[in-house]
């Protein structure tokens, strides 16, 4: 039986085109957006009363630009977790990709080797730990990101989490 939490990231692994499509829609959709904006100098009707908003250019171009760097480094992570995991995809054989795919995306009630799920599933913790490194983050060691049965322990464990 698989995790729900590992079935989620497997799905997300294997669906890197419509996560692009999304965030670059999203980037073009922030973009338009700011610039539909009233830029000029006018009168708001407020709670409180009526107010004059005028457009900061200095602030509002700043917080658009940080957005789509923001935006962009998302982007650059994906595409670097897409490399990886395509590059390890292409490694299995045809039938366990083809299993695989069908079983994350097409038809929850297929079966999957539990050997290739396991196989997935560290390879993408690789890839991760390779994010982590890459921004001068250290990765969490697993003891703290697996839960079991016991209630208290699982708190303390993400007690611990929190805490780090």
């Amino acid at each position: 039986m698989i995790d729900p939490f590992d079935e989620i990231v497997i799905k997300n692994y294997l669906s890197f085109p419509t996560i692009f499509r999304s965030l670059l829609q999203y980037r073009k959709r922030v973009h338009q957006e700011f610039y539909l904006r009233n830029m000029s100098t006018h009168i708001e009707f407020t709670r409180l009363g009526i107010g004059v908003s005028g457009f900061r250019p200095d602030r509002e171009v700043e917080k658009l630009l940080l957005k789509m760097d923001l935006i962009d480094h998302r982007i650059e992570r994906y595409r670097f977790r897409e490399k990886h995991f395509s590059s390890f995809l292409a490694a299995l054989d045809t039938t366990e990709r083809e299993t695989l795919i069908t079983r994350f995306l097409s038809d929850a009630t297929a079966t999957c080797p539990q050997i290739v799920i396991d196989n997935v599933l560290g390879e993408i913790s690789e890839i991760e730990s390779a994010l982590c490194f890459r921004q001068g983050i250290e990765p969490l060691e697993d003891e703290y990101t697996v839960l079991n049965e016991d209630v208290d322990d699982n708190v303390d464990r993400m007690c611990d989490f929190f805490v780090l």
